[in-house]
This record gives structure tokens, sequence and C-alpha cells, in this order.
């Protein structure tokens, strides 16, 4: 961004881009940052540190009419030397600062650096920001099928509705890839289980591959059943 004068933050914005950073850091950490900005107005590290970063920030935002004190703060904070030894705790904390700043029309770059972008005008379009949570999945070789209907609960941490949504997008894709017309344990009976199963996991040319089918039907009706 441009040294412009940024209009001043909400409130919310403020205090949870100030929890993001408070947590990434110790207390002596934050007041090198704090110091380097400057920000004149530090109630010390006694504080919370959270509401130690809010205090100074919203302190510079009243007496200059402008956000650009919480722009330097992320700026400084997510710095590539300077997360460099806690770096997957700072891609963590900055995927979740670009869904909190998604809603003012601002993200954090790569290379820390704040940028606008297209402003999310619903909490769960900025949720929808997420990156890290889509790239951690796919690198554990999440289907398409099972992201297609958990992702809006994956992204609001809301793990059972996740798994269960999953369990859901099971039997539709169960449902469409035999034709049948079911539902739940008696479904994967249908399609996975007999000698001669409508849907396959390998060859079943060995006892071990039967055994394998075997398992993987049970499985599915435990999850199923418990879901």
């Amino acid at each position: 961004m441009t040294a412009a004068k940024h209009p001043p933050f909400p409130s919310g914005a403020l205090e949870q881009t100030c929890k993001l950073i408070g947590d990434l850091y110790s207390g002596s950490e934050l007041t090198r940052i704090m110091a380097e900005i400057p920000l004149k107005n530090d109630p010390g590290e006694g504080n919370t540190k959270w509401r130690r970063l809010a205090f100074a920030v919203s302190s510079n935002q009243a007496a200059t009419g402008s956000g650009n004190a919480l722009i330097a703060l992320i700026t400084a904070s997510m710095r590539p030397d300077r997360i460099f030894d806690r770096a997957d705790a700072a891609h963590q904390s900055r995927d979740e600062l670009n869904q909190v700043l998604s809603l003012v029309g601002l993200r954090v770059r790569d290379d820390g650096k704040v940028a606008h972008t297209t402003r999310a005008q619903t909490t769960d379009e900025a949720r929808d920001r997420t990156e890290r949570l889509q790239t951690l999945l796919r690198n554990r070789g999440a289907h398409q099928e099972v992201l297609a209907y958990c992702r809006s609960e994956l992204l609001r941490k809301d793990y059972y509705e996740a798994v269960f949504e999953a369990i859901k997008g099971l039997g539709s894709r169960m449902r469409q890839l035999t034709g049948l017309d079911a539902d739940g344990y008696g479904l994967v009976e249908s399609a996975m289980a007999g000698s001669s199963p409508m849907l396959r996991i390998n060859a079943l040319q060995t006892r071990t591959q039967r055994d394998e089918q075997l398992g993987v039907a049970n499985l599915a009706k435990g999850l199923f059943s418990a879901f």
C-alpha cells in the first residue's frame, strides 16, 4: 500500500487483528515491534498482549484519524525475516488475518505487506478467503466430493458438522455411482457387500483384497450409524 492516509479501522477488525498478532509474539518481542512503528502509547508488558496492542493502536488512530498504525503493526509483525523461526504459526496467523481484513477490503501478502483486495460483504464470505485450509486438505489428498459437502463447516471449525456433512456427501456420491435409491447402512450393504459388489475398491481377486473390500464396507456402515 502507499503512504496515503487509511481510514480508521472498525473496533472489531482492530481487536481481532491485535489478538492474532499478540498470540504470535512474546511481550518483549511486541515491545520491540511497537517501538519500531512507533506506537508511543504503550501501556507496558504487564498488560494482556492483545489489549496492550489494541490500546496503543486505538490511541494512535483517535489522535491521527487514520488506520495507518494498524497497517504498520501488521507489516512489522508479518515481515518474512521476523516470522522465519515461527513460519507455520505465522502462515496460519496470516490466513486468519486475511479473513478479518477482507471485511475492510485488505489482505496481507506473502511478503508481509498489506494490499487492497475485493471487500468481503459477510462473515461467511470472509471465512471463504482462507487459503491454508484448502492447501492442507489438498496436500492430504482430500477428495473434492468431500470438500464440496463440508467446506463451510470446516471454515467455521465446526468439526462435528463437517464430518456429518461429509458422511451425507458419501451417501450422495454412492447413490450417484450406483443409481441405488437407498441411504445409510442399507445403501452400503447394497452397494459394497456380497460376492459381486457394485462399488469395488480393488479387483477382489485375493483374500486380502476381499478383506479390504469388507473392511471398507463395514467402516462406511459404522460411519453412517454413528453420525
